[in-house]
């Protein structure tokens, strides 16, 4: 499953299209590194597994989230780790896997309690 993991971040990686909305400046063009509070997605360029990588819509890691980027689809299917019945990774799958913890990691340098 590690391995797995591993290909499917790789992968995603690769990919340069993701969900429509980025935290940026589309007037001046730029983006901003981190995500802004509230915001929905993660900027452009963030490090995938990184607290910035997160998409706040659907509780994944932007760099994984196959509902912002379908592209991505296909790299699960490859590794066997797709719902069909829900039509998302299974390893994302909260309905067939109650049990499963998706956590963002944690912000670099934050406090710990």
């Amino acid at each position: 499953m590690r391995t797995t993991l591993i290909g499917i971040i790789m992968l995603a990686t690769l990919a340069t299209t993701g969900c429509e909305n980025k935290s940026s400046d589309k007037a001046s063009g730029t983006s901003s590194a981190v995500t802004a509070p509230g915001a929905k997605h993660a900027a452009v360029g963030v490090r995938p597994g990184s607290h910035a990588d997160w998409c706040g819509e659907h509780q994944v890691p932007e760099s994984m989230c196959t509902r912002c980027n379908p592209s991505l689809v296909a790299a699960f299917k490859a590794t066997g780790d797709w719902c069909v019945e829900h039509n998302l990774p299974e390893s994302q799958c909260l309905i067939c896997n109650p049990e499963l913890k998706i956590e963002r990691p944690p912000l670099t340098g934050a406090a710990k309690p």
